[in-house]
């Protein structure tokens, strides 16, 4: 989308686009795809409860969506809903389990929960399925430390260094 020339590209949606879809669900109320891209659109514009209930009504009318998870574990995040979030975040990586972002978000909402030995298995799996994800080796090395594995921690704190920010999932 631009707006007075400028490219909009990490902006998913406009304020309308809240209306556009709400419209379009008086005519297929039902559909899971209209009521996930609806709760995008309403987090986009920062109604994080509404976007929570349009992501658990495309969950509940479509169960197994990994991105949809994904997303209501970000609209949890943002309403301080932690536990949820991580749940979420589990469910998104469990369908998905070769969704590197997904087991990296989840190492991340559980060293912020302070389960440093699940966050290990998280950010490992995110590791093992893309070795460039410098978020990952970060997270790891934070972990590492925090469980007394100087060792590990300097080797994967090194490691992100190399990657750099943009390195891999994160």
């Amino acid at each position: 989308m631009n707006v007075n020339g400028y490219s909009l590209c990490f902006k998913r949606t406009t304020v309308s686009e809240v209306d556009r879809l709400t419209e379009a669900l008086k005519n297929r109320p039902k559909d899971p795809e209209l009521l996930y891209w609806l709760g995008l659109a309403q987090f986009d514009e920062g109604k994080n409860d509404q976007a929570r209930a349009s992501l658990v009504e495309a969950l509940r009318l479509r169960p197994g969506w990994a991105e949809a998870h994904f997303s209501l574990a970000k609209v949890f995040d943002v309403l301080k809903r932690y536990d949820e979030m991580v749940d979420a975040f589990r469910e998104a990586a469990w369908l998905k389990p070769e969704w590197a972002e997904a087991h990296y978000n989840l190492g991340l909402s559980l060293l912020m929960l302070g389960d440093a030995e699940e966050a290990v298995q998280a950010f490992q799996r995110a590791v093992d399925i893309d070795p460039g994800c410098s978020g990952a080796h970060k997270g790891l090395g934070i972990v590492y430390s925090l469980l007394g594995d100087e060792e590990a921690a300097q080797r994967h704190a090194s490691l992100a260094d190399r990657l750099g920010p943009g390195g891999g999932t994160s």
